[in-house]
């Protein structure tokens, strides 16, 4: 099994306080594909924004982050003060994967775990809105999800 970005136990607390969904591990494992190509996604259009504007770094202006993901990263800040997620090693597991040919503002990277537990929440809110009486997340979901991101994001 993958280290998780986010540990499994905060995971599934998180998914729970957020969307009111129960994860189990391969779920989560899943759900852990979408994020870090998602994550992949954002910093291609970052890097192309940054490059455009001939930016020396990529800045958190760079992403395109929408209303509705800003909004999302409010409710997992939220959720994370109240369950005192550790987000340091959240940041440092990130920063390992992130090939970046253009230094990174420091307010992004203070961000990234932000960032990357949204994206969780987005997958979960996603199946929760095309699915509302459901509390078990199947694979089915997932993917369900991940098309939508991919049209969207």
């Amino acid at each position: 099994m993958r280290e998780m970005i986010i540990p499994f136990p905060q995971l599934q607390k998180i998914l729970e306080k957020t969307c009111e969904l129960a994860l189990i591990k391969p779920r989560a494992e899943e759900m852990m594909k979408i994020v870090e190509r998602k994550l992949t996604d954002l910093f291609e259009v970052a890097y192309e924004n940054a490059m455009s504007e001939r930016s020396e770094t990529i800045k958190l202006r760079h992403l395109p982050l929408t209303k509705g993901f800003k909004n999302s990263m409010n409710l997992f800040r939220a959720v994370i003060e109240s369950e005192g997620v550790e987000i340091d090693p959240i940041r440092k597991f990130i920063l390992r994967g992130i090939p970046v040919e253009v230094p990174l503002e420091e307010e992004l990277v203070n961000e990234l775990p932000i960032i990357v537990g949204t994206l969780f929440v987005l997958v979960g809110r996603i199946i929760k809105a095309l699915h509302p009486e459901i509390r078990n997340v199947y694979p089915e979901h997932i993917e369900e999800a991940q098309k939508v991101l991919d049209y969207t994001l």
